[in-house]
């Protein structure tokens, strides 16, 4: 990734070559005081072939191992290094090929002039700093204790073992990069200034960016300062990474260290993290160009990623408390500036698979053990600090597999862990098999049964990790999904869908332990390709209302009001409320509902004006919902209805069926008072009490005699029609005879 800068960079370094088996190339100072030093060694093949051994052959211009030999150890003399150094990179080759399992190991020590040598480093590759097309491989930096100052001389060791199928391992030419990085201010004079230097308090809301040594402190090489080939994305990734250092090493002068390798020996054009922290929670700023700016840490996983590195090697000792906590600081604060859910995972711009938001370094191609076997682990405990450190609480509950509340269970053979890959998967952890198509075959199957805290609808969602295990994915998981309706089917692609969570759609489930999600290695798609069994997550799925009736126009008391609920398995119950304020600071009506109901109907107080309805829901986990409010207008309606009885009709037993009709042009005639009178005399008499009726059957009192009859509506808005003066609106003396022949079939209603 040589940028224009670094290519400008290199045209001015000097190539000086001293004849003594070995070739020296110091780039020369230009503030001899500040500038951070650096010398290469090139030993040859005929350089290495004066090594002693044991074992050991130098023949076809390598070391090797002799005919039969289990295997060979080659000691080099003691190497006079071109300038102090406290810090060694070394690099060694050929580069062999991906299938070759022979062995070959190095180790370095070093000693002052004249001094005690020190013990012996095991030089392991590194696969931040080999890159794929270099033709050596590059082994992870040797840098010394602060106390121990500088060195002036080095010794090597290979020792080589051969593979199983007989492969010998090769060695044929070494690079040996010494680092002088301390002059510059030391850590202990950082810390010292590490409150000055904090950043001044900004205006910002949010979690605060811890205290940040600046670049232009601790980088005091010239080389240091640019402008030229900066990019900025905006950070969606937070990515750890341990240096592969001494913990003991001035951190400061390791910093330095670093920044020159990464920025001359790697072409990188700059320090590839974004930020260090040390052991005792110093943070320094790394790549130069501040907030957002795309670093050189992880490939393709640079663009939109923020790296953080471990000064130290974290493979077999933990991350100090100090460490941890700051880093756990620094990403806090990002993921509250940039909104960033510490849970959920998505792509990058530049890569094809997907990526947790806060991962390790060996989480983004499966190739590096970085942030280290010790290291790595603290990623999930990260996540959590950073959550709590802001507030954030997920939408989502995280079931990982090796949760005991996820309940868990598998079949009991031909199962693969990612353990034996770098510890990739959710959490660190997942369980994957091989696909099959044919059912007699299929001998892999896992169930999930997660531990649903209330009844209700939830989106369940599954994750397929990318782990490097050198073969393809499958594209017909078959998950089966048991819930509280049933049970249903969905497929996923899961090899176009790794490192992300796919969504398998909404459920009804009931709380506890009684729904439950089964895969099986059987496809219907593919044979021999990775399936699987990772994490899962739910996300409850709260009620919700949509109005239907009434909107704003004007309407007429009882008021009936419609509306439909979206995830009815999450309601508990409901209340109609209306409010003479669309805040509803003032509720005039309150109405309790079943879960059940979608309709109503209620006599609204009228107190002028535009009123606003809402449906009121609370959920089964206790959450409240309101829905949006709907505006309407109560008409006013003073006039009282109009009435009469119409028809009397005279059956042959002597008794009558009485018809009356009203009309209301406002809010309608809800019911009615019906009165009868004796011919011949003045009190009226009640035979029918608000009745919705138009018709009745009237058994006189007294047979033969006549009656009059007279009708009272009363309408919707509760006005009341009064009495017409007089005898009434009809009598029995007009009815219509009706015969054996033409009764009328029924009363109309």
């Amino acid at each position: 990734m040589a940028s224009t800068r670094r290519r400008r960079l290199l045209s001015f370094s000097v190539l000086i070559c001293v004849t003594l088996g070995l070739f020296l190339l110091i780039r020369p100072a230009t503030t001899a005081s500040a500038e951070v030093q650096a010398g290469e060694l090139t030993l040859s093949f005929d350089d290495l072939a004066g090594w002693e051994n044991e074992g050991g052959i130098a023949t076809d211009r390598a070391l090797t191992l002799a005919s039969e030999a289990p295997s060979a150890l080659f000691t080099s003399p003691p190497i006079e290094a071109p300038l102090p150094f406290n810090a060694v990179v070394v690099s060694w080759g050929p580069r062999p090929a991906e299938e070759d399992e022979s062995v070959l190991s190095l180790y370095v020590r070093t000693a002052p002039r004249g001094g005690e040598w020190g013990e012996w480093w095991e030089i392991r590759p590194s696969a931040d700093l080999t890159l794929p097309e270099d033709e050596l491989i590059t082994g992870d930096f040797i840098m010394l204790a602060a106390q121990e100052g500088t060195h002036e001389q080095l010794q090597l060791r290979a020792q080589l073992y051969p593979a199983v199928d007989g492969t010998v391992p090769r060695l044929e030419q070494m690079q040996i990069t010494f680092i002088d990085s301390t002059a510059g201010p030391t850590a202990e004079e950082l810390a010292a200034q590490a409150e000055a230097l904090a950043q001044p308090a900004t205006s910002e809301s949010g979690y605060p960016k811890p205290p940040v040594i600046p670049r232009s402190v601790w980088c005091t090489d010239p080389a240091c300062n640019y402008s030229d080939g900066l990019e900025y994305r905006s950070v969606t990734h937070l990515i750890l990474h341990h240096t592969v250092t001494n913990i003991d090493a001035d951190s400061a002068a390791a910093v330095r260290a670093i920044w020159r390798f990464h920025t001359f020996n790697n072409g990188w054009g700059d320090i590839g993290y974004n930020y260090l922290v040390d052991k005792d929670g110093i943070i320094y700023e790394g790549h130069l160009g501040g907030d957002d700016v795309v670093g050189t840490h992880a490939s393709g996983a640079n663009t939109g990623s923020m790296a953080l590195s471990m000064l130290g090697t974290f493979t077999t000792v933990s991350p100090p408390e100090a460490m941890r906590n700051a880093a756990a600081n620094l990403f806090a604060w990002k993921a509250d500036q940039k909104g960033i859910d510490v849970f959920d995972a998505s792509r990058l711009p530049n890569m094809s698979w997907g990526l947790p938001h806060v991962s390790g370094h060996r989480d983004v191609y499966g190739m590096t053990a970085c942030p280290g076997d010790s290291g790595h682990p603290w990623v999930p405990w990260l996540r959590d600090e950073v959550a709590r450190r802001i507030g954030f609480t997920p939408e989502h509950i995280y079931f990982d597999e090796q949760d005991p509340a996820t309940h868990f269970t598998r079949s009991p053979i031909n199962w693969n862990s990612t353990a034996s890959i770098g510890y990739c998967g959710f959490n660190r952890n997942a369980w994957y098999t091989w696909s099959v198509t044919d059912p007699a075959a299929s001998t892999n199957w896992a169930e999930w049964r997660p531990e649903i805290p209330v009844a209700g609808r939830y989106e369940l969602s599954v994750y397929a990790p990318y782990c490097l295990t050198r073969r393809d994915d499958t594209d017909g998981a078959r998950y089966e999904i048991n819930h509280a309706a049933g049970r249903s089917t969905v497929t996923v692609e899961q090899g176009n869908r790794l490192g992300l969570w796919t969504s398998l759609g909404e459920y009804p489930l009931t709380a506890g332990t009684g729904n439950m999600l089964r895969l099986t290695d059987l496809t219907t798609t593919d044979s021999g390709k990775g399936v699987w069994f990772d994490a899962i997550r739910v996300r409850y799925i709260k009620p919700g209302a949509a109005l239907q009736g009434p909107d704003s126009a004007s309407i007429m008391n009882p008021v009936r009001f419609t509306w439909s609920v979206s995830a009815p398995e999450s309601l508990a119950s409901q209340r109609l409320q209306v409010a003479t304020d669309a805040a509803f600071q003032n509720v005039i009506l309150d109405a309790p509902h079943p879960a059940g109901a979608r309709s109503a109907t209620h006599t609204v107080p009228h107190p002028g004006g535009p009123l606003y309805w809402r449906v009121r829901l609370v959920s089964t986990r206790g959450d409240t919902v309101n829905s949006p409010a709907r505006s309407f207008t109560l008409m006013v309606d003073t006039t009282p209805p109009t009435s009469s009885v119409t028809n009397i009709y005279l059956f042959p037993n002597g008794h009558y069926s009485v018809f009356w009709r009203g009309q209301d042009d406002a809010s309608g005639v809800a019911r009615y008072n019906i009165d009868y009178r004796l011919s011949g005399t003045t009190t009226w008499n009640r035979w029918l009490t608000s009745t919705t009726n138009h018709g009745g059957y009237f058994i006189p009192p007294q047979p033969g005699a006549v009656y009059w009859f007279r009708s009272q509506a009363i309408d919707a808005a509760g006005n009341v029609e009064p009495f017409s003066p007089g005898n009434g609106d009809a009598s029995t003396a007009e009815a219509i005879i009706l015969t054996n022949h033409n009764f009328l079939p029924l009363f109309p209603r």
